[in-house]
């Protein structure tokens, strides 16, 4: 079953990492782009991350999830990004 909140974010990323995301974007023209990021509380200084896909299954607990970071530079440059995948 696809999650209506997630259901184009994966099939849009790679199109995003290879063709629309470049070093020294600035913050201001990456949040035009794609919207504010969804940091959680265990990201480091000078990192973004935007959630593209959890699966939950029965749980509540994620066993599987997918993140864009993005590492920007003092002064909000972007200086790099990739996608993590974690799995359980």
């Amino acid at each position: 079953m696809d999650d209506f909140f997630f259901a184009n974010r994966e099939s849009m990323v790679r199109d995003l990492m290879d063709n629309h995301l470049h070093m020294g974007m600035s913050y201001g023209e990456l949040t035009d782009l794609i919207g504010m990021p969804e940091n959680y509380g265990n990201m480091k200084p000078g990192v973004v991350a935007y959630e593209i896909m959890v699966d939950y299954r029965w749980d509540i607990d994620s066993v599987e999830r997918k993140t864009l970071v993005i590492s920007l530079s003092k002064d909000s440059t972007v200086t790099g990004y990739k996608l993590e995948h974690w799995k359980h």
